[in-house]
Parts: structure tokens; sequence; C-alpha cells
């Protein structure tokens, strides 16, 4: 892999975390399970989500991976294969959103920073540029709408914990 380009992302939204070892004994390795869609915990685990990573593509400038984060619960579940979160005003760059506007394929990472999982799903999004669905969301400028094709859940993926210091004070309806 090659870099060509590298900027910092919006650090508007992020929750200040401070990383933890894991104590105790070694951690077990890591189980992968594959499912065409979310299944309940995994539902409630996003829905409960105040972070999560989205990977993009542009087929002439490559690949995108950016944060996103607002207040938990800020990602809709929409039943087993249908996601949306509102867009706020960010670094202005736009990169995730163009290349969504050119390449709807993506893949959203969902870190449990307590117990070490990783939920990994792909699909397709879609922007919604419509300001009443916008206005469904506090200080969302559109809205994003991901279909599911495929999720990965691994327990044990990560050897590091992370303890909640506290919520970005920019989050829309911040608990």
């Amino acid at each position: 892999m090659e870099a060509r380009e590298a900027y910092t992302n919006c650090p508007k939204y992020i929750q200040a975390r401070a990383p933890e070892a894991v104590a105790g004994t070694a951690a077990p390795e890591p189980a992968a399970e594959r499912s065409p869609s979310l299944g309940t915990e995994q539902r409630e685990f996003v829905a409960r989500a105040d972070t999560f990573f989205i990977a993009t593509t542009h087929p002439e400038r490559g690949a995108d991976a950016s944060h996103r984060g607002g207040a938990p619960g800020f990602v809709r579940v929409e039943g087993g294969r249908r996601l949306v979160w509102p867009d706020y005003s960010g670094n202005a760059m736009f990169n995730t959103l163009g290349n969504l506007a050119v390449d709807p394929r993506a893949g959203l990472l969902f870190v449990d920073f307590e117990k070490g999982n990783t939920l990994q799903v792909s699909g397709s999004a879609g922007i919604i540029w419509d300001e009443g669905r916008a206005a469904e969301f506090a200080g969302a400028e559109r809205v994003v709408e991901f279909e599911v094709k495929e999720v990965v859940e691994t327990r044990g993926a990560l050897p590091l914990r992370w303890r909640l210091e506290e919520y970005s004070p920019f989050n829309p309806g911040r608990p």
C-alpha cells in the first residue's frame, strides 16, 4: 500500500477516549462470524453507537477512510439490512460523500471499545439531499442511507480497550 495524500479528519464529533491495556491472561483467538444481515444484538449495538468508521473509494483518487460520530443512537437501524445516519458539517472536503456519489460501495467499522469486538458492515450507500429528511436528525445537513450486503462480527479482535472520557461537545443531541 502506498499513501499519496494524508490530511486530518475533522475532530469535531470525535469522543474523547483513553486506551487501556487488557488485564489478566492472554486474550482468546479472535472469532469471526459472517452473515448477510445484522442480527438482533448487532442491531442493538449499532443503535447505541456513538462512533463508526467508513471506507469509500473513488475510481481515480483511491480509497478513503473517515470517522463518523454523534450522540449515542445517531445511527438509526431500520431492520437487519438498512442503516441511516445524519451527515453533519465537518471539514468541508466531502471526500466520503464525493466518493459515494461516484461509487456507492462502502464499508463500515463499528468498534466495541469496552470489549474489543468489531463489527464490519459492507454494502452500498446513497446520499439523501432532501432538507425535510435531514430535519429528522438534529444538526444534519443531509442523510446517508446504507443497504447492508454482508456483516462480519469479530469477538476479541482488539487487544486494547478504550474508556469514554467525554462526548464531543459538538454532538447534536449529546448526552
